[in-house]
């Protein structure tokens, strides 16, 4: 059978076309392709730098949480020697025994006052009197500063004993230290919260079968 020029002219054509059409599809998919890992490696991309940044993160709260432990422990180191309130008020007592003797100074009045909670610790108040000149009620209130243990003066009053000689002064200081709370103090807490925490649940349930 002998083709026609017009009929070779024809399947030349159509057989280009068919050719452009594969070249077209093949380029369409190489492209698609290439978005598609392109996309692929941006999303490995941002879930790396998120990693980095969690790792990172959890460095700089570990050395958080490390700085916060040693702080901790410097402050633990300033507070009063006992696990007990009445242990912790008589080595308080003494400490200002002291700290009035270094003046020359004698305590008329000395009494503990009623502890209480301050957070993890407890805070255990003890109230002294005494009549100083202002210079020796200065020194005292030095050394408490400068003591190694955390104390606070939560109350001073100061009195003058002779109105036409204000040398002396009669002085009422209210000095407080802290001890770390006993764990079975935190342990019945925690117990009573737990407690807590059901009965509220029961009354909850309650509340919603008379709802229902």
């Amino acid at each position: 059978m002998k083709i026609s020029d017009r009929e070779k002219k024809f399947l030349l054509i159509g057989g280009f076309a068919v050719f452009a059409v594969l070249i077209y599809y093949a380029y369409s998919m190489y492209a698609d392709y290439k978005k598609r890992t392109a996309d692929f490696s941006d999303a490995r991309l941002v879930m790396l730098e998120k990693q980095l940044k969690r790792i990172s993160g959890k460095d700089d709260v570990e050395k958080n949480l490390e700085e916060i432990r040693k702080a901790l422990e410097v402050k633990e180191k300033a507070v009063l020697q006992g696990d007990k309130p009445p242990v912790a008020a008589a080595e308080l007592s003494r400490l200002l025994r002291e700290a009035a003797s270094a003046q020359g100074v004698n305590i008329a009045l000395e009494r503990t006052l009623n502890p209480s909670d301050f957070s993890y610790y407890i805070a255990v108040p003890v109230e002294i009197g005494f009549t100083a000149t202002t210079e020796k009620l200065k020194g005292i209130l030095y050394s408490l500063k400068i003591s190694p243990f955390l104390l606070t003066v939560p109350e001073i009053k100061i009195r003058v004993t002779n109105v036409t000689k204000p040398v002396d002064i009669y002085t009422t200081l209210v000095v407080t230290g802290y001890i770390k709370r006993p764990s079975e103090m935190a342990t019945e807490d925690a117990e009573k919260e737990t407690g807590a925490d059901k009965s509220k649940g029961k009354v909850k349930e309650k509340t919603e079968e008379k709802e229902i």
